[in-house]
């Protein structure tokens, strides 16, 4: 296992300050490893690099997450469904397994990153969100194909009552049956 990085070891209150100046695009790499090390912190230039560069990465991509969500969700409207719905719930699906997959990985010999208990939860009640939000999608969709079906299954019975149509009661029955996709005995 590689070593731990020494920015992974630095106080939380140097840490903080770290991510405060990387924010501002004022400072450049080496006056921020100065500015660290007057604070007591035993950093590289080759270690702030290298966690500048994946903070940088961290920050495109939630710019990007941000946008894409922000079209989807206009898109969407306030109620997802159909082909949509379900592209942005893999979208979601797609987006958290990745972050998992880079938890456990140290990129340049950083150390692993760590998650809090609480941090862990609220992953995994996203992830039951998120699963509990695709059955919903779901039985909506069966519900809308269901209500298609009857809705067919009614104008067979209002074409049949027509008697100048000439279809009888048994071939509408199972024209009913077919729509409906109730088996019956004779194989149909």
């Amino acid at each position: 296992m590689s070593r731990k990085s020494s920015i992974a070891t630095l106080a939380p209150a140097i840490r903080t300050e770290l991510d405060r100046l990387l924010k501002d695009d004022r400072f450049t790499l080496e006056q921020v490893v100065a500015h660290l090390k007057s604070l007591g912190a035993q950093v590289s230039r080759s270690a702030v690099g290298r966690y500048h560069k994946r903070f940088e990465e961290s920050g495109k991509k939630i710019r990007e997450a941000r946008e894409v969500a922000a079209v989807w969700a206009e898109r969407l409207g306030s109620e997802p469904q159909g082909d949509i719905g379900k592209v942005v719930m893999e979208m979601l699906r797609t987006l958290a397994f990745d972050a998992t997959m880079q938890l456990g990985e140290g990129g340049d010999g950083d150390a692993e990153v760590q998650l809090s208990g609480k941090e862990i939860g609220a992953l995994a009640l996203a992830m039951q969100r998120l699963e509990a939000a695709g059955t919903l999608s779901l039985k909506r969709e069966q519900a809308l194909r269901r209500a298609a079906a009857e809705e067919a299954a009614s104008l067979v019975d209002a074409v049949a009552a027509e008697k100048s149509v000439g279809l009888t009661d048994e071939a509408a029955e199972e024209i009913k049956r077919r729509i409906l996709g109730i088996k019956t005995g004779s194989g149909a």
